[in-house]
């Protein structure tokens, strides 16, 4: 049997915005009824609640999608640059011979010593290596070197600017991870309170009603219908899910018979 707390935050949502508009609804057409009524605004936070946070974490979830795209974009051309500085010097500092393949090969060393080995590194940290490269490619220790070899000059203003679009989608997707987490930490708050309210709901309408007053106890059905509607949907995709399950389960393998003789 399914529970309050086994339901969705966004079914709580919807089932708790029904019933509030019943409570309120119930309250304008009488009679007056304090303890039921006195329901209205503690589940009127609730709901607010709910909302904000469902709403919230469906918009950090497409935030950091949307982040996530880019930081990648972001990280395939900080690659693409990585591999064209990293190819271009080691083809220079790896020819048979030349007046600059000494220095070319001292380049190489300072800028890359460990080649590409941390091309598919995590993001800051291939970002801190590249840039300690681009450090070096500027120095004025190798400047003769990278002048002689002709690595061109367009090459390193782009390789800077794809590291400072990576360096700040890295920071956006961090930002929206944390504004999910925020969301579903403050969203399991909201179900928790939900869940109590629902229950003392529960408890308070079934026992407002003698068992001979039909009407009340019809009303206080109609007030639950949206809670209890849910609850046997959630019963009923719950049993549907184990029975799938259990088709999905292989059976008992039965052995041949052994052939006769």
């Amino acid at each position: 049997m399914s529970t309050v707390a086994e339901l969705s935050r966004p079914q709580m949502l919807d089932v708790g915005k029904e019933i509030l508009k019943r409570l309120k609804k119930r309250k304008t057409q009488g009679p007056k009824e304090d303890a039921l009524d006195a329901y209205i605004p503690e589940l009127s936070d609730v709901v607010k609640s709910l909302d904000t946070h469902v709403e919230g974490k469906v918009a950090a979830d497409a935030a950091r999608t949307a982040m996530l795209a880019r930081s990648e974009a972001a990280d395939i051309d900080v690659d693409t640059s990585l591999r064209h500085h990293e190819g271009f010097v080691f083809i220079e500092a790896n020819r048979r011979g030349g007046p600059n393949v000494t220095a070319a090969k001292a380049l190489y060393a300072a800028a890359f010593p460990d080649g590409l080995g941390h091309v598919d590194d995590y993001i800051p940290d291939e970002n801190r290596l590249c840039r300690d490269a681009i450090t070096v490619l500027e120095s004025p220790e190798h400047a003769a070197a990278v002048k002689a070899i002709e690595l061109p000059a367009a090459w390193l203003p782009k390789w800077k600017a794809a590291l400072d679009e990576s360096d700040q989608a890295f920071d956006e997707v961090k930002k929206a991870r944390d504004d999910k987490k925020t969301h579903v930490g403050a969203g399991q708050d909201a179900q928790t309170d939900f869940v109590d309210v629902m229950v003392r709901l529960r408890r308070y309408i079934g026992s407002r009603a003698a068992r001979s007053d039909k009407a009340k106890i019809a009303e206080g059905r109609t007030l639950l219908d949206p809670l209890l509607t849910m609850l046997d949907k959630a019963k009923a995709e719950k049993g549907a899910r184990a029975t799938r399950k259990a088709k999905a389960k292989p059976g008992p393998v039965t052995p041949p018979e052994a052939p006769p003789g």
